[in-house]
């Protein structure tokens, strides 16, 4: 599919169906693997699906976690993204082991009109702190549902200072009316992951010439 199209070969499924996808080779420069993560209702389904197909959807089945393959061109390289919607199960934000360990990237949604699933980030971001070790990983903080201003409950400087704690970026927007903001937080994070990627493959090569090896 290239980036002007829609789906590609959903998978859908309980917990376990993440399994498969974690025995896969580790992604290349051009392959960036995304978990919108975040409490039930925030809206990752329908950020994913936006993104994804240029169109919002109000309503989904939110007991089935969903992973999507797509392909972008994203400053003049070609970009498959598979992203991960995940489910939530008893306020974990969807934000298991093996989803965890899965993702190059994360996106942490909450809805403004949520102080909960706003405070809930926080330790999502410490179990992902944990997972990786305290390595700084790519993430950017997403605060959705901002066109429903008149029952906003979480202010665009608390999501700055969420985000300047992080080390991430913010982007406030609606799935329901700002594909463009929807778009540009993705874009974002797979440049962030790729850029990222490069400069891990930098210091690793630059460790393995420090002891007089060569890559296999």
């Amino acid at each position: 599919m290239t980036s002007g199209g829609g789906l590609s070969d959903p998978s859908t499924g309980g917990s376990s169906t993440l399994r498969p996808y974690i025995k896969r080779k580790k992604s290349s420069f051009g392959d960036t693997k995304i978990a919108v993560l975040g409490q039930h209702g925030v809206g990752k389904s329908a950020l994913s699906v936006r993104f994804l197909t240029k169109r919002f959807i109000g309503e989904y089945d939110q007991t089935i976690e969903s992973k999507y393959k797509y392909s972008a061109v994203i400053d003049g390289e070609t970009v498959t993204i598979e992203v991960l919607d995940t489910i939530s199960d008893k306020d974990d934000c969807g934000g298991r082991d093996d989803v965890l360990k899965w993702a190059d990237g994360y996106m942490l949604v909450y809805t403004v009109v949520s102080r909960k699933s706003f405070d809930s980030l926080y330790e999502l971001k410490k179990k992902i702190d944990d997972i990786k070790k305290g390595s700084t990983v790519p993430i950017i903080v997403v605060g959705n549902k901002c066109d429903l201003a008149h029952m906003r409950q979480v202010t665009r400087e608390e999501g700055q200072q969420m985000a300047g704690e992080f080390g991430c970026s913010l982007v406030e927007t609606s799935a329901s009316e700002d594909l463009k903001d929807v778009t540009d937080a993705f874009f974002q994070l797979c440049r962030e992951v790729i850029d990222f990627k490069r400069k891990s493959r930098s210091f690793f090569d630059r460790v393995i010439g420090a002891f007089g090896l060569e890559k296999s």
